[in-house]
C-alpha cells in the first residue's frame, strides 16, 4: 500500500502523501509505494536537452559507484538531516532495521527507537519531532530519549507539533485498476492520546496528502490503471481537494493538465492522459502555507506543478523526464532531481534555483535509487543505491556534498552506544 507522505520516511503504508510546512521531509505514501517499473526510458540527451533544462560538461560528471557493505556493517538505507550536523535515519545490520540519530553530521549514529516499533517506518518533523512504526505508532519530541507509544484509528500519521497532528486510514487494492478505499480521517489536540474523526477528502483515486499545518490540508487524488510500460495509466481528471479546518469542509477544484497534454477515451475504462506512457506523481514536493508543489512524472515527459495561492492556480513548468524521480527542495526556489535510467544502469542528477522553471544537469550517477537530503544550497546527503535502497542485493552507500551535488565523498556510517 503507498501512502505518499513525505518525510524521513522510506515508506509503506497506503498511498497517500503528507508532508509538513517549509522544510518538505520525504514523503510517506498511504499504502504500499508503486512497483518500479525494471525500464525507465532514456532522459533527454545533452545534445538536445528539452525545454527549461540546460547540461553541464561531461568532463565534470565522474560517475560515483556505491560500495557494497559487508552484512555485519551498518547500512544508512533512509536519512533526513535538519542542518549541517543533525538529522535522523533508517539503519541496516544484518538484516535487522534500526531507528537512528546523529549530531556530527552522519558519522556516528546512535540507535534511539524502540523494539516494539518497527523501524522500516520513520518520519520526522524537525530535529526533535519524529515517529516511527504504524501499529502501534511511537513519538518522540526529544530527540529520541523518550518514546510514546500512540493508538491511531489508521496506520498512517504526521505530527505538525508534540500535540496536533492528523491520521489517515486507507486501503489499496485492485489488479487492473488500483482501488483506494480512506476508511478513517481523524485529528488529534493531545499528542494521539485522544482521536477525533473528521471528513476526509472528497473524490475517488489514489491520494497524496501533504499537511502544512494543523488546521490545513491538502490532497491530489487520480485514478490509476495497471502499469504496463508505455501504455497511459493516469486517470483524468485529476483533482484537488483543500481544507482550512481540519476536515470540517472541503473545497474541490479540477488540476489543469500540462499545454501539450492530450487525452485518450477507453469508453468505460475512463479518460486517460495520453502520449507520455506511464505516469506517478511525486506529492508534495514541497508544501507550506505559501508554497505548494508536485511533480507529475512520466516516461517521455515531466512536469513541476507550483502555487502560490493555496491550489487556487498552478504553474505548470517541464522537467527532465522519467517515472522514478526523487525530488528534495531546501526552499520554495531550490531543489534537487534525481531521474533513474534502469536500461542503462545510471542516474542523472539536475539542480534548480528558480523553483523548477529551469533544471541544470550537474551530475551523472550510478544510482538506480536514492534518497536525497540537502539543508542548504551547498551541503547535501545521500543514501545512494545500485537497485533499490531496501533490498539486500543493492550496494548501499551513505555520500555527503559540500558543493551542491556536484562532488560526493563517502561516509563510512558507525553505530555508537
Amino acid at each position: 500500500m503507498p501512502v505518499v507522505i513525505r518525510d524521513v520516511v522510506i515508506s509503506g503504508l497506503v498511498a497517500v502523501s503528507m508532508t509538513l510546512g517549509s522544510c518538505a521531509p520525504q514523503a510517506l505514501p498511504t499504502s504500499a509505494p508503486p512497483t518500479p517499473s525494471p525500464t525507465s526510458p532514456p532522459v533527454p540527451t545533452p545534445s538536445a536537452p528539452p525545454p527549461g533544462q540546460t547540461e553541464a560538461p561531461t568532463a565534470s560528471l565522474p560517475t560515483l559507484e556505491a560500495t557494497p557493505q559487508p552484512a555485519s556493517t551498518l547500512a544508512i538505507i533512509s536519512i533526513q538531516m535538519f542542518d549541517l550536523t543533525t538529522g535522523w535515519a533508517i539503519g541496516r545490520v544484518e538484516g535487522n532495521y534500526l531507528t537512528l540519530r546523529t549530531t556530527d553530521g552522519g558519522i556516528a549514529w546512535r540507535e534511539v527507537g524502540l523494539e516494539e516499533c518497527p523501524a522500516y517506518i520513520l518520519s520526522s518533523a524537525d530535529d526533535r519531532l519524529a515517529w516511527t512504526g504504524d501499529d502501534p505508532v511511537c513519538l518522540t519530541t526529544d530527540g529520541g530519549q523518550t518514546w510514546t507509544a500512540v493508538e491511531a484509528p489508521g496506520r498512517n500519521v504526521w505530527f505538525n507539533d508534540d500535540r496536533r497532528g492528523w491520521s489517515l486510514g486507507a486501503e489499496e487494492w485492485g489488479l487492473s485498476f488500483r482501488q483506494f478505499d480512506i476508511y478513517s480521517f481523524a485529528t488529534t489536540d493531545d499528542g494521539g492520546v485522544t482521536w477525533a474523526e473528521t471528513n476526509p477528502p472528497p473524490g475517488s483515486g489514489v491520494a497524496y496528502l501533504a499537511f502544512p499545518d494543523a488546521q490545513t490540508a491538502w490532497a491530489l487524488r487520480a485514478g490509476f490503471a495497471k502499469s504496463i510500460d508505455g501504455v497511459p495509466n493516469l486517470g483524468v481528471p485529476i483533482s484537488l481537494h483543500t481544507t482550512f479546518d481540519r476536515g470540517g469542509t472541503w473545497t474541490t477544484r479540477q488540476v489543469p493538465l500540462p499545454p501539450e497534454a492530450e487525452t485518450v477515451d477507453w469508453g468505460s475504462m475512463g479518460e486517460y492522459l495520453a502520449g507520455f506512457g506511464n505516469c506517478e506523481f511525486v506529492s508534495p514536493v514541497f508544501s507550506s502555507l505559501a508554497v505548494w508543489k508536485f511533480a507529475l512524472t512520466c516516461e517521455d515527459a515531466s512536469w513541476m506543478y507550483t502555487s502560490l495561492n493555496q491550489g487556487k492556480t498552478w504553474s505548470i513548468n517541464p522537467m527532465p523526464a522519467g517515472v522514478e524521480a526523487t525530488i528534495d527542495f531546501s526552499r520554495p526556489d531550490l531543489g534537487w532531481l534525481h531521474v533513474a535510467d534502469w536500461e542503462n544502469d545510471l542516474g542523472r542528477l539536475y539542480q534548480t534555483s528558480d523553483g523548477g522553471r529551469t533544471w541544470a544537469l550537474i551530475k551523472r550517477t550510478g544510482w538506480l535509487d536514492v534518497v536525497l537530503s540537502f539543508v542548504d544550497a551547498q551541503s547535501g546527503w545521500a543514501v545512494a543505491c545500485t537497485g533499490p535502497c531496501r533490498s539486500g542485493d543493492s550496494s548501499v552507500a551513505l555520500v555527503r556534498t559540500t558543493d551542491g551535488g556536484r562532488t560526493w565523498e563517502t561516509i563510512e556510517p558507525q553505530l555508537v552506544p
